[in-house]
């Protein structure tokens, strides 16, 4: 990837107008976008930006400049496509590629890039101009859906899936909140044109990661627009929970039921009981609940059903649904910050990786609620969860944390990592489309496992510095608003330590065990 260089301090108006950067030119097989100047190789030619040999051999080095838009769909494609699971690993695989010379996408890979840069230059003129191309693929995808004889499912669905992704890279109050509605329209789209005589398997995948992506989407917003981000059972009722997922929700559920290959049913089965803990969720968060009442007992046992069926999913996975972990023989092998201990996962393809984060944002949340219900209602829970069953969902809570950070690299491929490291993770065959949409949901997932009760400090710095990278790489306002929940409890970690340092104390362990609180259980 080539690096465009630090922001210019100069004039306004002259950045505005015009901004210049090297560039590469091939001199042969390479067509010009339409909106942009060239495509980079791959990100392991940063430092070497402005050389590149060409066939014939020879140095080609050209000075051009590049419009504020062109700018941004170059840093869309840098960032957000090239080496990110299931796109491209080189810019010159493009020409092929219809979705990126289609009309109807350019605007909202503009908006995208351009929404990414202003974030993380500052500069509000870009923003300005990311929400004018936001507009425009607006009127665009809605022309689009209103005329069924000119659909391209897979272009539209693309298109609604680069929205949902500009709502979160913007930020906001709650970006989660339009994010959520594009999902859901593109659901509603995919859901009307089920089954799909040309590609039946596909329908059902596409729409089951929407499904994912909304409820864990809704899960973050109960928790993240809450006084209390990193508890399941807050102090106070907020109301707006009420309502979870909405009946269209269910409705999806029954047509993937109808139409899902056997080779997805288990994500079929698993969507199910994340809907139920996500539902649960609300309940716990819209209602007050009282110890030694016998709705506080009902949701303790709700919460243990669950847990049971998530486990006993876990259990039933095998053949291309086995999860492989690999380590390289040379701990030096990985940059230390991009790969946690020099461990990845292997996965038959990404889509099954992305489900199986998803069951295990799901499960360690399902355990903290009910380590939160030992702290909250000691009366009800205690008949209910034993000391046992409070040991073992530590145990599963510290396995399943560990195991989202060690997935990362199979989602995301952090800056350092170069085309020698990918080959390692691309032992996972593609199969969740979009390689876009897995980043924002493994943001949440990141999150949640470093917030988790009884996590070592360690993995919670690891994955707060993941987070705070992946802001600086992307400009995702997401990774930078999941980055500040996280840095807080890594912060009063640290506090505490500092205090029982004061008090002559031994140092604790780096398993915080006893913590459950914010960050696990206030």
């Amino acid at each position: 990837m080539v690096y465009c260089g630090k922001a210019s301090q100069g004039c306004q108006s002259c950045r505005t107008r015009r901004i210049k950067f090297s560039a590469i030119l091939e001199d042969k097989g390479l067509k010009r976008h339409p909106m942009l100047t060239r495509i980079s190789a791959t990100k392991s030619n940063r430092n070497a930006r402005n050389v590149r040999k060409t066939s014939a051999g020879k140095r080609l080095v050209k000075e051009i400049y590049a419009t504020p838009v062109e700018k941004g769909i170059q840093f869309y494609l840098e960032h957000y496509v090239i080496g990110l699971p299931d796109e491209p690993r080189a810019g010159h695989e493009l020409q092929g590629v219809k979705w990126f010379h289609s009309r109807a996408t350019r605007d909202i890979i503009a908006a995208v890039g351009l929404a990414g840069l202003s974030n993380l230059t500052g500069d509000k003129e870009l923003s300005t101009l990311s929400r004018y191309h936001y507009g425009l693929a607006l009127r665009n995808v809605s022309s689009s859906v209103r005329d069924p004889r000119s659909l391209e499912l897979d272009l539209v669905m693309r298109t609604v899936v680069m929205m949902a992704m500009y709502e979160v890279i913007r930020g906001g109050n709650e970006p989660s909140s339009p994010a959520r509605t594009h999902v859901m329209g593109g659901a509603a789209i995919l859901n009307n044109s089920l089954p799909l005589p040309q590609s039946p398997a596909d329908g059902p995948r596409g729409l089951l990661q929407l499904c994912f992506s909304m409820v864990s989407s809704r899960q973050g917003s109960f928790q993240h627009s809450s006084l209390e981000p990193n508890v399941v059972i807050p102090t106070h009722i907020d109301r707006h929970c009420e309502g979870a997922l909405p009946g269209t929700f269910f409705s999806w559920i029954a047509t993937i039921d109808s139409t899902v290959s056997e080779c997805d049913l288990p994500s079929a089965e698993l969507i199910k009981v994340i809907a139920r803990f996500v539902q649960l969720s609300a309940l716990v968060r819209s209602q007050p609940h009282l110890d030694g009442r016998p709705k506080t007992a009902t949701l303790i046992r709700e919460a243990l059903e669950i847990n049971r069926d998530l486990e006993a999913w876990e259990g039933r996975q095998e053949g291309i649904w086995a999860v492989i972990e690999e380590r390289t023989d040379d701990d030096d092998f990985f940059p230390s910050e991009a790969v946690l201990d020099g461990c990845y996962h292997v996965y038959d393809n990404t889509y099954i990786a992305r489900v199986w984060n998803h069951y295990r944002w799901a499960h360690i949340l399902v355990n903290q609620l009910l380590l939160e219900s030992v702290a909250r209602f000691p009366t009800s829970s205690a008949p209910l969860i034993p000391p046992e069953q409070q040991t073992r969902s530590l145990s599963w809570i510290r396995r399943l944390a560990r195991d989202i950070l060690v997935s990362i690299p199979t989602h995301y491929r952090h800056p350092t990592l170069q085309p020698t490291h990918w080959d390692c993770f691309d032992k996972t065959k593609r199969g969740a489309v979009i390689g876009l949409a897995g980043v924002p949901t493994l943001m949440f997932e990141v999150k949640i496992a470093g917030c988790a009760p009884g996590v070592p400090t360690r993995h919670r710095a690891w994955a707060l510095n993941m987070l705070e990278t992946a802001y600086k790489d992307t400009g995702m306002f997401q990774a930078k608003a999941m980055a500040g929940f996280l840095g807080k409890v890594v912060e009063q970690e640290r506090k505490r330590e500092r205090e029982r340092e004061r008090e002559g104390g031994s140092s604790p362990s780096n398993t915080n065990a006893g913590n459950v609180g914010e960050g696990a259980v206030r």
